[in-house]
């Protein structure tokens, strides 16, 4: 056969048929991907946008890489085309629905900044569990990388979906590129030259199956770039660490003669910057800004005692001091005793694991605080463990027989409000009855008798000092305090859905209930919502798991949100709206008068109009789900998702 058609059936084949050994890529069933994560299975469908998909400020500070991603948009069009995007298969649907681009431009690197060192895991438990948290952790329903390389050498087939397949592992660069990640912090700790044997394999064939030139240049998003790039390449971040960053003209070099198997040379380290593991980097970076009244602060008891391998929740809080702090800075350092320490944090709208800094889950103003809710999974080893996030010093106390629920290092079962898709970034701002001093100047916001996700900060309304408490719609629902895990589960569910379609009615510009001022609601029943914060949240984790069960959901009547009152308890009726003397009332029809059996012989409580706590208890007693429970009081709605518009 002619060699140039050779050279065409070669194309033509998949990857793993080059896949002899020592080189071979592990297919996603042969290192144990759960495909039942790909699937929608009645909750939130992923919503992994290829482009700025993070909106996580206020309108007036938006990020600065959305605002690039958005004029790329304008710019280049043409390179974020989609060829076609499959949501089902079958009878089941895609969490993350599979968008595959006409060409593959980029070779991205990646690392997954979690240390080998230290870490006896095995290659495969190590992609499980990060394919977990990106699928599950992250909310994406599948992992975003399309291959991962283990420590040992061997390739992992990553993203699901084939050749062409969009990845989420760039931000706005996921079109057009194939994102490869290698296990390990390369800040830190030097790769392994079975990794690097095996991506310069990998690359090379890459370049073959996509047709790239190693020695031309592509353009992308309007930049000359090689065709094989690190991620700092494409963003604003230390990915893929140092040793790779300073080793890529190597690897260039070495794919472009096809010398795979050649050895990587990496550089000596930073100076001024220590050799050892788990050592906090002696590098100059920004940490908090410099003010008396600036940084982290413990939040309750620095001892946390537990069994090996066992997990615990604690707060810290972060001020600002006076300037704001963004999103994502690195606000203070964390060094472990020992690195089998294991510390998750929230960011945002889910949970990431903590390496060497602690981040600011979002954007503060200055002179404001935030809490910051972290899990940390003890050490194995009995015995008195430290660990320290900035200047504070927490002592482990781990004793007794070894936790049964000790997960792996990574992996988190933080009970945090999963967001729902659309309505992920949607925050609402609260007014707190907390504090009576006459001036801002004279309020603690880190001492307050309630801790609060979220951030606060104290201005002067009305010649007042008030506590603006501005979070997550979802984190905000967690804390209402008017169904504690007493009632049963399916009321609980009833009541999230009512109450976060009556806070989301008021959020509208149109429907606002305090018009004028700089919040959405306030924490009084008598006027919006019962509201106690992080205390109600970790003491309620059925009602916890009720908000993460029905996220983002909403009533609405003909697409419109209806405004759902409810009460307490009443004689046997409900009543309606004009009964009350409510005139005009919105969608009164819905809330006419119902027979309201499961409440009869208790007295009034409450106005009467809309669901009622007892009728809705005594029909999740029945069996009745929160979905008919909702339908006999508010008939003719809809249950739909609040879509993130919505935000003031």
């Amino acid at each position: 056969m002619h060699a140039l058609g050779i050279i065409g059936i070669l194309l033509l084949l998949p990857l793993n048929v080059f896949a002899a050994e020592p080189y071979r890529i592990v297919g996603r069933s042969a290192w144990g991907a759960d495909e039942t994560f790909l699937y929608v299975n009645g909750e939130t469908t992923s919503a992994v946008a290829n482009t700025a998909n993070d909106k996580t400020s206020e309108p007036d500070t938006i990020p600065q890489r959305q605002k690039e991603c958005e004029e790329a948009h304008r710019l280049y069009p043409e390179e974020f085309s989609v060829s076609r995007t499959i949501r089902k298969k079958g009878d089941r649907s895609y969490r993350w629905p599979l968008q595959y681009g006409n060409d593959v431009r980029l070779l991205v690197l990646h690392h997954t900044a979690i240390l080998n060192e230290g870490d006896d895991r095995s290659s495969e438990e190590k992609m499980r569990s990060l394919y977990e948290m990106h699928a599950n952790g992250k909310g994406w329903g599948d992992i975003g990388y399309h291959y991962v390389i283990g420590p040992d050498g061997r390739i992992f087939e990553g993203k699901a979906g084939g050749d062409y397949v969009i990845g989420g592992h760039v931000y706005c660069g996921n079109i057009g590129t194939v994102g490869i990640a290698l296990m390990g912090n390369f800040d830190l700790e030097l790769p392994r030259q079975a990794q690097m044997r095996s991506l310069q394999w990998l690359l090379h064939r890459l370049q073959m199956r996509y047709d790239i030139d190693p020695k031309d240049t592509v353009r992308f998003h309007g930049r000359d770039l090689p065709p094989v790039v690190g991620h700092r390449d494409l963003l604003s971040t230390d990915c893929p660490g140092y040793y790779i960053a300073e080793a890529m003209d190597q690897i260039r070099s070495n794919v472009s003669r096809g010398d795979v198997d050649a050895s990587v040379t990496f550089p000596n380290p930073k100076k001024g910057e220590s050799t050892g593991l788990f050592t906090a980097r002696q590098k100059s970076k920004k940490t908090s800004p410099s003010s008396s009244s600036s940084g982290v602060q413990a939040v309750g008891a620095t001892t946390i005692t537990g069994q090996p391998g066992g997990t615990a929740v604690f707060l810290v809080s972060y001020a600002s001091g006076n300037r704001a702090v963004s999103r994502r800075s690195r606000i203070a350092t964390v060094t472990r005793s020992t690195p089998r320490i294991g510390l998750i944090q929230e960011m945002g709208g889910g949970s990431i694991p903590v390496r060497e800094d602690l981040l600011l889950p979002e954007d503060l103003a200055q002179r404001s605080t935030q809490s910051i809710r972290l899990q940390i999974t003890l050490p194995t080893d009995p015995g008195t463990h430290t660990l320290t996030i900035g200047d504070v010093r927490y002592t482990l106390l781990v004793k007794g027989r070894r936790a049964h629920t000790a997960e792996p290092q990574g992996q988190s079962s933080m009970q945090q409000p999963t967001h729902a898709s659309e309505a992920q970034h949607i925050r609402i701002r609260l007014s707190l009855r907390e504090g009576d001093a006459s001036r801002c100047t004279d309020i603690d916001l880190r001492k307050l008798k309630t801790q609060y996700r979220g951030a606060l900060k104290c201005i002067e309304l009305e010649g007042k000092p008030a506590i603006i408490n501005t979070l997550h719609l979802e984190d905000y629902l967690a804390g209402l305090a008017e169904e504690p895990d007493t009632e049963p589960y399916e009321k609980q569910r009833a009541f999230a859905i009512a109450a976060r379609t009556y806070a989301a009615y008021y959020m509208s510009e149109k429907n606002r209930k305090f018009p004028g001022m700089p919040y959405d609601g306030d924490d009084s029943p008598a006027r919006f919502q019962l509201y106690k914060g992080i205390a109600f949240e970790l003491k309620n984790t059925l009602w916890t798991k009720a908000v993460r069960d029905t996220a983002g959901k909403v009533l609405e009547f003909q697409h419109i949100l209806i405004k759902p009152p409810y009460f307490s308890s009443d004689d046997g009726r409900t009543r309606s709206p004009e009964e009350i003397g409510w005139k005009n009332f919105p969608h009164a029809a819905i809330f006419q008068s119902k027979s309201d059996p499961w409440c009869k012989g208790l007295p009034m409580a409450g106005h009467g109009v809309g669901m009622s706590g007892c009728g809705a208890k005594g029909q999740a007693k029945e069996g009745k789900t929160a979905e008919q429970i909702l339908m006999y009081y508010y008939p003719s709605t809809k249950i739909e998702r609040l879509q993130s518009g919505l935000s003031p």
